[in-house]
């Protein structure tokens, strides 16, 4: 098993004012050739909006995107017609297909919004846009859930692509332990808050392990710990400027 360790402070920056961004891959002036994906995943984004404030209607295409609201809320409006309140504990999906513009807001005139936006690249581009929400499972306890698959099985988000997030919240002195990886994928392990083990690292919020190898692992912890887990073809993604 091939394992790779990047840690949070090295990841991208971007400070707006209204947004604070760290990028786990090169994205908008952040350009890092040595982090331009993994696999299929292009888009990492930990994002956090201060109220009132957000992203104004913009264009994309061939690209899923995942959002997953972990303080706040965020509204989302589409060319589609599609409007929602994504709230803290919940998940949207947007697969920007053939094109499709959205903009996204904190509709709060208190509390900032904080979130990870992932994009995955489709197995299959031009297809008409799609939009879904739903909530995560709030018993998640030392257990996996699964957020989005490509088959949409156990009640995940069914995306365009060979692909599924995993998210777990581990409590003191329980173990977990991935499935085994298809030939031709890979996995990213990230720590969005608390301190575990996995693979022979020690790991805190934001870092990030990216795995390449059939084998299962376990991740264990000695204090409380949130994780996502991504299982990605690793075949050779669309060049970044596509989406």
């Amino acid at each position: 098993m091939q394992v790779t360790l990047h840690r949070a402070h090295e990841r991208g920056i971007a400070e707006h004012g209204w947004l604070h961004s760290r990028f786990s891959f090169s994205f908008a002036d952040y350009h890092n050739r040595e982090r331009m994906g993994f696999g299929v995943l292009r888009v990492i984004n930990d994002d956090i909006i201060e109220p009132g404030s957000g992203f104004g209607m913009h264009p994309h295409r061939d690209m899923e995107i995942i959002t997953i609201v972990t303080h706040g809320m965020l509204e989302h409006k589409d060319s589609e017609g599609n409007h929602g309140i994504i709230s803290a504990g919940e998940i949207q999906y947007m697969s920007a297909g053939s094109g499709v513009e959205h903009s996204e807001f904190n509709p709060s005139d208190q509390d900032r919004t904080e979130l990870f936006q992932i994009w995955i690249y489709p197995h299959t581009k031009g297809l008409p846009p799609r939009y879904e929400q739903h909530k995560c499972d709030a018993e998640s306890m030392n257990r996996w859930e699964l957020l989005v698959s490509g088959d949409g099985r156990k009640g995940s988000l069914a995306i365009r692509q060979d692909a599924c997030i995993k998210k777990a919240h581990l409590y003191i002195g329980h173990t977990l332990v991935s499935d085994n990886c298809k030939p031709g994928h890979g996995r990213l392990l990230l720590v969005m808050s608390g301190e575990l083990e996995a693979c022979g690292y020690t790991l805190k919020a934001r870092d990030e392990l990216q795995i390449l190898g059939e084998e299962s692992f376990e991740i264990t912890t000695d204090r409380e710990a949130q994780l996502l887990l991504f299982d990605l073809p690793m075949h050779n993604a669309p060049p970044v400027g596509e989406d």
